[in-house]
């Protein structure tokens, strides 16, 4: 059966996890095992006991020394998972600043809040999902080798795949247990077994979509891209969800919030456009997505807070301070290697551009 495993050196919030988790997942077929380490573990060979070819996702506490076993954290359990390919999500209930809240690539960020256990469950679901559509295609390392075209036939618009692979330039050279597993293939006598190429195609791909498609607007809008997109300010999120349901995105982690394809939204707003006056004009894309609505729904939409248009202009959005751009010089830089090419609904804040690429370099 597939299983999940929650970590924490704290039994009682460990317990609220694991039962807040199984209300989540009601109606899947699940195992969840629980581990609190003590003193008396073997910490790298409990850790072997519990996580299996079943296991789909791991979550774990960053400090779990509570109970005498030393020197064992997050970050040792996070490598162990990276290492046999299997997503693994940390967080620092006691010190919450210990761990960065943007992940890496291959790691996942889990919340400290009430929307915990909905966060796990909905991740466990998107990584079970893409291992089973990979598992239902058994020629899928013959036709569609590389995580792009993966994601492209999964989600079923392979006329997504330049897009899906402009987000993932060098994406495995980024793991270095990734690079070291592959390497120890190089002697002829230790070819990967096709089950092995498999389990990475999805371990990579199920990471390249949550945390690079679905986190840089692109082909997928998160609700807060689409405000952007739209020109309007997050309190009109509710009729934005009703105009443009239609349009919502179904596929592997949709249950962490409301996510819409951007093509299905461009075909509806141009559906819609034949209700503007001929005579209008609009400057900005993000202007004119938004006449078109506010003459669909017959309302006036809130502006988004930006100073430097008056909310008038948008159209994209900020992926650092999560913020309406435009493309206005003093606006938004767009050209960063900050942000995947394939994300093309995504600018950098000038301001927050100019205060920090300098300093990093980039």
């Amino acid at each position: 059966m597939l299983s999940i495993l929650l970590i924490d050196d704290n039994q009682t919030l460990l317990k609220e996890l694991e039962d807040e988790l199984r209300a989540e997942l009601t109606n899947d077929e699940v195992e969840i095992k629980t581990w609190v380490p003590s003193k008396d573990d073997d910490p790298s060979q409990k850790f072997q006991e519990l996580v299996t070819d079943e296991t789909i996702l791991v979550v774990t506490d960053y400090d779990l020394t509570r109970q005498g076993q030393t020197g064992l954290f997050g970050s040792s359990i996070v490598g162990w998972c990276q290492q046999k390919y299997i997503p693994v999500g940390d967080f620092s209930r006691g010190n919450p600043g210990n761990l960065p809240k943007e992940p890496n690539l291959f790691e996942l960020r889990v919340p400290t809040n009430e929307n915990a256990a909905h966060f796990v469950a909905s991740v466990f679901k998107g990584f079970r999902d893409i291992r089973q559509a990979i598992a239902n295609k058994p020629s899928v390392l013959e036709t569609r080798r590389s995580p792009a075209a993966l994601l492209a036939e999964l989600l079923n618009v392979r006329e997504l795949e330049s897009q899906f692979s402009q987000y993932a330039v060098r994406v495995g050279a980024t793991n270095a247990s990734i690079l070291e597993k592959v390497m120890s293939t190089a002697p002829e006598n230790k070819s990967p077994t096709e089950q092995d190429k498999k389990t990475l195609l999805g371990y990579i791909a199920g990471h390249l979509l949550l945390n690079a498609v679905l986190r840089y607007p692109g082909p997928i809008l998160s609700l807060r891209a689409l405000s952007a997109y739209i020109a309007t300010d997050e309190t009109d999120k509710e009729k934005l969800q009703t105009f443009f349901e239609a349009t919502k995105y179904d596929g592997p982690f949709s249950g962490l919030e409301d996510y819409f394809w951007l093509s299905k939204v461009d075909d509806l707003l141009d559906q819609e456009s034949s209700k503007l006056d001929e005579k209008f004009s609009a400057s900005t894309q993000g202007e004119l997505n938004r006449a078109i609505l506010e003459k669909s729904l017959d309302v006036v939409l809130t502006r988004h807070d930006c100073k430097r248009c008056d909310g008038l202009a948008g159209g994209f959005l900020c992926p650092f301070t999560s913020r309406t751009v435009c493309q206005r010089s003093d606006c938004s830089i767009g050209a960063s290697s900050w942000i995947p090419q394939g994300a093309r609904l995504s600018r950098i804040e000038r301001d927050f551009y100019d205060e920090w690429a300098p300093i990093l370099g980039i």
